[in-house]
């Protein structure tokens, strides 16, 4: 049976705050769950600063690579929010004023309002907003590409209202725990590999109370092909 053809991603991580260690980046542990529960290979992920060019360089060379790109944070009112400024560049368009979000952001300020807060109304020319239930605040998206806050709790809630648009089918997954050292049953793997070609399967060191010392994890979109492959391990590392 012929494999199906997967869909995969990447992410960008935009802040020198996580480059220096000010924080961590609690979005990539989170958008890599998700995805895969949605069907999804994570197959980037990768830590930029809160540069324009670098911005542009790293689309450059991940959007004709993956499906779907999401990037995360710089889309605030401050000098160093540049996602916007970097994302336009790498298209080849212009940063324009979103009347929608400019009436919103006026609204929301009211007399408070500053010229650094209508920045947040400022989008890469040609962009999509993505509206869900009650979001107060849509989501940019320009052809392949995704742009998130950088707030944890803000990442979350957005995806959660979008999440559906990219589920595809599922992957199916089966563990099994072993008492062997990984380099014994390495060959018993890659023997597992070339029988079983629609699967991947990961090896990974592991000690508890009772005795496993490596944990295998066998997956793959096809449901049989999983189950084949599981029981064929399960006897071989007997």
């Amino acid at each position: 049976m012929e494999s199906e053809q997967e869909i995969t991603a990447a992410y960008v991580g935009i802040g020198n705050e996580i480059l220096s260690g000010s924080i961590q980046d609690a979005n990539f542990h989170y958008l890599a769950q998700a995805l895969r529960e949605l069907g999804i290979r994570l197959m980037r992920g990768i830590v930029i600063p809160d540069e324009q060019e670098v911005i542009r360089e790293t689309l450059d060379l991940l959007r004709g690579r993956f499906d779907y790109i999401f990037t995360s944070g710089g889309l605030g009112p401050t000098h160093d929010d540049v996602t916007v400024e970097g994302v336009a560049l790498a298209l080849g368009v212009r940063v324009v004023r979103h009347p929608y979000l400019e009436e919103k952001i006026r609204d929301y300020y009211g007399d408070d309002l500053d010229e650094a807060s209508l920045r947040m109304a400022e989008i890469p020319e040609g962009a999509e907003l993505l509206m869900h239930g009650e979001m107060s605040f849509p989501i940019l998206s320009i052809e392949n590409i995704f742009l998130f806050p950088g707030v944890p709790q803000l990442f979350r809630r957005k995806f959660e209202g979008i999440k559906e648009r990219f589920r595809t089918r599922p992957y199916h997954t089966e563990e099994l725990f072993c008492r062997r050292h990984e380099s014994e049953i390495a060959p018993l793997l890659s023997e597992a590999l070339d029988r079983f070609p629609s699967i991947q399967i990961g090896s990974y060191p592991q000690w508890d109370e009772t005795g496993h010392q490596v944990k295998v994890v066998v997956e793959s979109k096809e449901r049989e092909s999983v189950e084949r492959a599981a029981a064929h391990l399960r006897k071989a590392l007997e």
